[in-house]
């Protein structure tokens, strides 16, 4: 397997120049293989990312060089590579995630017929957020079809949760519930113990969730859902 290696020194001081290059390089969720050393598998996107984070480091007086690489322990690529594969994955789990208790408060919404006003607000809110998640997650992602999956998955999710927004703001229930048939998968298995009353806040439900969610899921963001 082909790898590209970016290789770096940065001048000292200011710190904001080594800041900005590590944070460059989180965002694009590189492997740090060591201090300034770091990996990701080959793509034409990650050289050209490599190659204009180089020409960025030059330009603030450091030096920086990539190299096409291959690993000679198979062992420790293949860990190295479910490392990277896992921690971008995660990002799309934690959107389907968000977007299952999305749809079965929605499911409670339609249930009750209970959209108002306050419903309304913290479902965009929630949506919104949920899309600041999904473009995050695909902002860090360089590995093409190894996370294909996941991305699928997630961008279907956070579809359904778009049709669902919709239908709702017109209060269509019967077409809402007609789509929530169609992504059951997404619904918990036993929705009952989730329905509350669609007047009730999902801030409150949110903050009596709040200590599971924190010791089970703490990938998943504080969101009033």
């Amino acid at each position: 397997m082909r790898w590209l290696q970016l290789t770096y020194k940065v001048p000292s001081e200011p710190s904001q120049k080594r800041v900005w290059v590590w944070r460059r390089l989180q965002n694009l969720g590189a492997f740090a293989l060591q201090n300034s050393v770091y990996l990701l598998p080959f793509s034409e996107e990650v050289e050209k990312q490599f190659r204009q984070l180089v020409q960025e480091i030059r330009e603030m007086g450091g030096e920086a060089s990539i190299f096409s690489v291959e690993a000679l322990d198979i062992a420790d690529e293949k860990r190295i590579l479910q490392i990277v594969t896992e921690a971008r994955n995660n990002e799309y789990v934690t959107v389907v995630k968000v977007c299952k208790r999305f749809l079965a408060k929605a499911l409670t919404v339609v249930e009750c017929q209970g959209w108002n006003d306050q419903v309304h607000a913290e479902f965009a809110e929630v949506l919104e957020k949920v899309h600041v998640l999904f473009r995050t997650a695909k902002r860090h992602d360089m590995l093409g079809s190894l996370t294909a999956t996941r991305r699928a998955d997630a961008a279907e999710s956070l579809s359904a949760c778009e049709q669902i927004f919709r239908v709702l703001l017109d209060q269509e229930y019967l077409k809402a519930r007609r789509i929530l048939e169609q992504h059951d998968d997404l619904l918990p298995g036993d929705s009952s113990s989730e329905h509350t009353s669609p007047n009730s806040s999902l801030v409150a439900q949110t903050e009596q969730k709040q200590a599971s969610t924190v010791a089970d899921e703490p990938g998943i963001p504080e969101l009033p859902i």
